[in-house]
């Protein structure tokens, strides 16, 4: 699965021993593309996800250059208890997390998407504002929380919005089953 991100995280990645491609890929998946993004709230690295078509966010916090070497397990785990937070089927999880086996990234991002991840990383912070240490922070339910409140998009109505946790369950349900498929 290609994740878009930004040049600093780019760079991060690159001295974790991950190729950067400079072109999105041929073969997307089906579960479609992310976006991510880098950030320090009180001197710890924080990565946050979003997905381009449905801004269904997850955010990793306290990452630390192990963790950046093992981004794909910790996505995936991060993907499928967020969804366990919001209450989904497990069989969608199973739909988010096999659809894909390693992450790829490239830097070609959509301004769109980065203004919801900018908003996203300013939510996330402010859930520090009251003096509450990041690392205290239970990533998974604010994942979900990050995922629970409305993003409007480029090109929606001035009072529209959607709603990510809703957006992504309908996707996953739009996919195969993957027991479908073995049979």
């Amino acid at each position: 699965m290609r994740i878009h991100v930004t040049k600093k995280l780019a760079d991060k990645l690159k001295k974790t021993g991950f190729a950067i491609a400079g072109a999105p890929e041929d073969s997307p998946s089906i579960l479609g593309d992310w976006h991510a993004n880098i950030t320090t709230i009180q001197r710890r690295q924080c990565l946050v996800f979003t997905h381009d078509q449905t801004r269904f966010s997850l955010t990793l916090i306290g990452v630390t250059q192990k963790e950046l070497k093992a981004l794909t397990f910790w996505f995936s785990d991060m993907l499928a208890n967020t969804m366990l937070k919001l209450g989904y089927p497990a069989d969608l999880m199973e739909r988010a997390v096999s659809s894909f086996s390693e992450l790829s990234f490239d830097t070609q991002c959509s301004r769109s998407v980065q203004g919801t991840l900018r908003n996203m990383i300013r939510d996330l912070e402010s859930f520090t504002w009251d003096g509450t240490q990041i690392t205290d922070l239970a990533p998974y339910s604010i994942s979900a929380r990050l995922c629970e409140r409305p993003c409007s998009i480029k090109g929606m109505k001035e009072l529209d919005c959607l709603w990510p946790a809703k957006e992504m369950q309908k996707l996953l349900e739009q996919l195969p089953d993957p027991h479908e498929t073995l049979h």
